[in-house]
């Protein structure tokens, strides 16, 4: 089995870097979610930037490192890997893949430091809530402008590799469409911001500005979901859960619905509300029918081999599969403005997260690194599952009796004692889940940063290992 063998030690850091920035930014969200907790405490909640109204700081700082950053990060360590290793391909610039990991590196840090200090006033908008001040924007500028330029690393190594006769792996192809899906969803972000300035308005409207590419983001992180559950479908059982031409075709039905996106802003205006209804038709539609094909058929794979329940990635793999099906089950039954729009998307984003974390443990023996804990690894992907099932399933609760999103505190009108109990299961589980999560960032930091050794590296194009992994 080959780790980055086949890639030159430049282009190994580059991966590397990519994998810290994303463990790093779970760190951040962690230290957040922390936050939210102590600004809801009476006496601590006086002490912190802007009083009792820090919550609203604290949840921008950790939505956008837990969702955002976080996932684009991590897909950026794949888009890095798989148009490299995976190809046995160089990649097109060693100076553009460090100037992206370091632009994406410093904007992260403005966001940090922007939301610890609460430099502005909090804007809960969906897909990326703000705090209005120039140093988180500059910040989410200069990520993306990291992420940005990873893409057209990514896409101009490719192109070197089609012109050397190279087929595009399965892997390589799924993560090229998710790249695909980000490109559009920045282009849209620009028209969105492009058409309110241009109709002479003083502030942006950030709830529109960021609605449609933050649909568009849903579609790359999907894909980058699925294909990380090829991805591990191959390292632990052996074989792909479709073929390459059925995987790359359901790969290419997702592009018939983010292609047309940019188009929507030369015919709709921002400002009307079929503009937010034509995005949540192209997601509704273009995400379902391929999700749903690669998630039977992973299934089925697993359940016609061998059980490897002590396998994190095993685990990760079936439990991410889990949550986003119950979370695709709970956006059936939405009706009206509630917590259950939050108990679906909180199942959505956290099996994405899941299988995430799932693939950290296969990949990183591939820098030689022994994974610090094997206990907390085989233990990790239950308990954070766990939280996000219970988290989810009291928002569904609460949603049900009538208590409306994005309220917090007395705003939750908590009237009842089915109010009251769903609320309280929606608490547990969100202690659960970020206890699940400090289990694995801690054991994942601990692993990138310590001690080296000759563990495996990570599968590329479905070789065997030739030891035994460190956890087994």
């Amino acid at each position: 089995m080959r780790g980055f063998s086949s890639v030159d030690r430049g282009t190994e850091k580059i991966i590397y870097g990519w994998l810290l920035l994303a463990v790093m930014s779970l760190v951040f969200a962690g230290i957040f979610a922390l936050l939210v907790a102590m600004a809801r405490t009476p006496v601590v909640e006086d002490m912190l930037p802007l009083g009792s109204d820090y919550i609203y700081v604290a949840l921008v700082g950790h939505v956008d490192l837990a969702v955002v950053i976080w996932f684009l990060a991590f897909e950026g360590f794949l888009w890095s890997a798989t148009s490299t290793a995976h190809t046995g391909t160089a990649l097109f610039s060693r100076n553009l893949g460090w100037a992206s990991v370091l632009l994406s590196a410093l904007g992260m840090g403005l966001v940090v430091v922007s939301a610890v200090f609460g430099l502005g006033p909090a804007e809960l908008a969906n897909y990326v809530p703000v705090l209005v001040t120039p140093v988180f924007y500059a910040g989410l500028v200069l990520f993306a402008s990291g992420i940005l330029l990873n893409l057209i690393n990514t896409f101009l190594t490719l192109l070197k590799a089609k012109r050397e006769g190279k087929v595009l792996p399965v892997l390589t192809f799924g993560m090229a469409v998710a790249g695909a899906a980000v490109f559009v969803a920045f282009l849209c972000f620009a028209l969105s911001a492009y058409y309110q300035w241009a109709t002479g308005k003083i502030f942006i409207d950030s709830e529109r500005l960021f609605w449609g590419g933050g649909h568009i983001l849903q579609f790359a992180n999907t894909i980058s979901m699925v294909t990380v559950w090829i991805y591990i479908s191959r390292l632990v059982l052996r074989e792909d859960p479709v073929s390459p031409s059925v995987a790359k075709a359901l790969f290419v039905f997702y592009l018939f619905f983010i292609i047309p996106a940019p188009f929507i802003y030369f015919f709709i205006d921002t400002s009307e509300q079929a503009y937010k209804e034509v995005f949540t038709g192209l997601m509704r539609w273009g995400l379902g029918p391929s999700t749903a094909v690669f998630m039977l058929a992973s299934v089925r794979k697993m359940f016609t081999a061998k059980r490897l329940w002590k396998d994190p990635a095993y685990s990760s793999l079936l439990l991410s599969i889990a949550v986003f099906l119950l979370g695709g089950v709970i956006a059936l039954m939405i009706s009206g403005v509630n917590t259950k729009i939050p108990a679906h998307y909180h199942c959505v984003i956290g099996a994405v997260t899941i299988a995430f974390m799932g693939l950290f443990y296969e990949v990183a023996p591939a820098f030689n690194r022994v994974l610090w804990s094997r206990k907390m690894a085989v233990v990790q992907p239950y308990l954070y599952s766990l939280g996000i099932l219970m988290f989810a399933a009291g928002l569904y609760m609460a949603g049900s009796h009538g208590v409306a999103r994005k309220t917090y505190g007395q705003e939750q009108n908590l009237n009842n004692i089915a109010k009251v109990v769903s609320m309280s299961i929606m608490g547990a589980g969100g202690l659960v889940a970020i206890a699940g999560g400090i289990t694995f960032v801690l054991n994942a930091l601990l692993t990138l940063v310590g001690r080296k050794g000759p563990g495996p590296g990570a599968v590329v194009d479905g070789e065997a290992a030739g030891c035994e992994k460190p956890w087994r």
